[in-house]
């Protein structure tokens, strides 16, 4: 399919305003200093295969990680996406983030019953667990000292987030309530661009 210049930046410019609302909101529900005055975050919408199609980039860092947390994702569940899904990772091995405190978000984007592609955000948490608060030890050996690890899991399933989940995300946590907020707030503006709700 053949495009002219005019409507690729037409389609550009109007995936470009959707992820900038979303890490806008994003910005405005977070729950710690670290999303809502560091920014310490980005936000992408991705196609059907996990190839990024539009970033609002704030850290450099997070490019090359949202095609891989997705594949992750797809590698994961793909086949059983449904209305109202998130998927939750941090893992550096399997997702490539750029180190585990930094938590994607990543909601697939379902249309006429079919999959069209994913919204998703990358925040960095203030603790999750770790020899040190913040997790980030100066000391660390091995990936186990930045603290909880998570695969590809499903963070929410028809908008309502997994409860036994954020048990034991708070229960590895020094700050569970700016965590669990900040997750949440991560997926409101997904869920808002993928025509979901954010509750």
């Amino acid at each position: 399919m053949r495009i002219d210049a005019v409507d690729l930046e037409v389609v550009k410019a109007s995936l470009s305003g959707i992820v900038q609302e979303m890490q806008n909101s994003l910005f405005r529900t977070g729950f710690s200093t670290i999303v809502r005055e560091s920014q310490d975050a980005s936000c992408a919408l991705m196609n059907a295969d996990g190839d990024v199609v539009a970033q609002h980039v704030v850290l450099p860092l997070h490019i090359g990680a949202f095609p891989a947390c997705c594949g992750a994702v797809l590698k994961e569940f793909g086949g059983t996406f449904a209305e109202g899904d998130a998927f939750l990772i941090n893992d550096p091995y399997a997702g490539g983030s750029p180190h585990a405190p930094d938590f994607a978000v990543m909601t697939p984007v379902i249309y006429g019953g079919r999959l069209i592609g994913f919204c998703g955000s990358i925040a960095h948490k203030s603790d999750i667990g770790g020899p040190v608060p913040g997790s980030c030890s100066g000391q660390a050996r091995e990936v186990f000292n930045e603290g909880l690890q998570l695969p590809a899991v499903r963070y929410q399933s028809a908008h309502a987030p997994n409860r036994d989940l954020e048990r034991i995300i708070a229960a590895n946590s020094r700050t569970p309530e700016l965590v669990l907020g900040d997750i949440r707030a991560s997926s409101a503006p997904i869920g808002w661009a993928s025509g979901g709700s954010s509750t």
